[in-house]
């Protein structure tokens, strides 16, 4: 049986997985944002902390809208993708569980920095907060099913991130920042868990969908 698309637990999980995976709060993203701020005044905070939100909820929006048929185009089979991309899900999920930081495949400690540019967009937008891995996640999440539901609950958690991002930004960037590195390894250990978890049910529900199994 697969993933109920339309039932309010499914949105509330998409939303989950998108906060999860792109983690707004992490203090090198505050920090970085920081440095972008031109004065510390509250307008200019609230501004930035905006476009940024704005340009994520785009990227991760508009994913969500031509991903999947971006991958019909190519005749990549929509559950076999929810597969892929549940494993690649799980496996930042279980790197975020047993590392304590952010997934390499949302732009951790050991990717290269991008070549400097806006520092809003890039890297603090790209690839940081909607870099690959969370367009794994939203593409893996509107594949789930071929009634709108799932695309829906995409552009919604897009719309919840870009709430997120601006809230984290604009107001808590400095009270986070000063939590001890222990207790944000502790929530990133947590989010980690949930995240996988997350990623096994986009997994079993696209091995559903592959063997006609759904309904």
């Amino acid at each position: 049986m697969g993933v109920d698309t339309s039932s309010w637990e499914f949105y509330v999980q998409a939303a989950v997985a998108i906060i999860m995976i792109t983690s707004p709060p992490d203090p090198a993203k505050l920090l970085l944002f920081n440095a972008q701020l031109k004065d510390g005044t509250r307008a200019t905070r609230n501004a930035t902390a905006l476009r940024l939100a704005l340009i994520c909820t785009g990227i991760l929006a508009g994913t969500a809208l031509i991903g999947r048929e971006i991958l019909e185009l190519l005749g990549i089979n929509l559950g076999a993708f929810g597969v892929a991309g549940g494993l690649v899900v799980a496996g930042m999920g279980f790197e975020m569980l047993y590392g304590g930081g952010t997934p390499r495949a949302q732009g951790g400690p050991d990717e290269p920095a991008p070549a400097e540019t806006d520092g809003v967009i890039v890297p603090l937008a790209i690839p940081l907060i909607a870099g690959p891995g969370a367009i794994t996640t939203m593409i893996a999440l509107v594949s789930t099913d071929d009634t709108g539901s799932a695309l829906l609950a995409g552009v919604v958690a897009a719309v919840v991130l870009g709430v997120v991002v601006f809230v984290s930004y604009a107001w808590l960037g400095e009270a986070i920042n000063k939590l001890s590195g222990k207790t944000l390894s502790i929530a990133l250990r947590i989010g980690g868990l949930i995240l996988a978890t997350i990623g096994i049910q986009l997994l079993l529900g696209g091995i559903g969908d592959f063997y006609g199994l759904t309904g």
